[in-house]
This record gives C-alpha cells, sequence and structure tokens, in this order.
C-alpha cells in the first residue's frame, strides 16, 4: 500500500486515535494536488505531530479522496486507524 507522510495538529490527532474524527481535510493547492490527483485508494498516511524522534503519531488508512471545491478543501475519509505510535490512548496525550 502507498503510503504519503505529513504533519498534523496534537488536537487533531487525538480526535483521530480516539476514532471522532474520521475525515482529514487538506487545502486544495499545487502542494497536496500533486500528491492527490491520480493516487489510487486505498493508501495509508502517516499523521505525525512534531518533529523531535519521539513525536506522537498516527497511521491511517485513506478509502476515498473527495474535492470539496465549494470549501475549497480535499476530504481523505479515514477507514480505519493503523497504527499508532508515542501515545497513550486511554489518558489521550502522549507518552513521555
Amino acid at each position: 500500500m502507498e503510503r504519503l507522510t505529513t504533519t498534523i495538529r496534537r488536537e487533531w490527532l487525538c480526535e483521530i486515535i480516539a476514532g471522532r474524527k474520521t475525515v482529514e481535510h487538506r487545502e486544495i493547492k499545487p502542494y497536496w494536488i500533486k500528491r492527490l490527483e491520480g493516487r489510487k485508494c486505498p493508501f495509508s498516511l502517516r499523521l505525525i505531530n512534531g518533529r523531535h524522534m519521539n513525536a506522537p503519531e498516527v497511521t491511517v488508512q485513506i478509502d476515498q479522496v473527495r474535492k470539496n471545491s465549494h470549501t475549497g478543501y480535499y476530504e481523505l475519509v479515514i477507514g480505519r486507524v493503523i497504527d499508532y505510535r508515542n501515545w497513550n490512548k486511554e489518558d489521550e496525550c502522549p507518552e513521555n
């Protein structure tokens, strides 16, 4: 399965791991057009919160990419959480 990697804010990473956020939004700009146009689903998306070695991260399966011209965002439909690291799911916070 193909994989893309990008960053994400902590609050959204928490929501994805908890299963409350099922769609990730990315602005329709040349950067994302190049990465998403023509990509076949499903693919995995690795989302990292920060740049340090032990940064919290989650890898999800993207089942569908929709282009919402009205809002100007891609909607990446999350099928399932594949894996998460450096995150305490019960406390919904990073592991130390």
